[in-house]
């Protein structure tokens, strides 16, 4: 088990994803950007909606799905949750 104050991560930086949406919005289409904690500001134009975990980047893309014309997903989401957190 790993304890409340470890997490797993990777070192994914958002520089990708953030350039799609930049490279979007220049052409022209609203641009909802969901991202996980990153170093980066949101490119100019741009709705950033900023999530912790992948549970709250799941929701933040189904409430949003059904008004969306295109979805990218290039986002470095952990496929695995612990299945028994430690509780100290």
């Amino acid at each position: 088990a790993i304890d409340p104050v470890r997490f797993i991560t990777n070192r994914s930086s958002g520089k990708m994803g953030y350039a799609i949406a930049r490279a979007a919005k220049e052409r022209g289409a609203k641009v909802i950007l969901i991202s996980g904690p990153v170093s980066l500001p949101a490119p100019p134009g741009v709705e950033l909606v900023s999530v912790r975990s992948a549970a709250e980047m799941l929701s933040a893309v189904q409430c949003r799905l059904p008004q969306a014309q295109v979805v990218i997903g290039a986002a470095a989401v952990a496929d695995y949750t612990l299945k028994n957190p430690g509780k100290n």
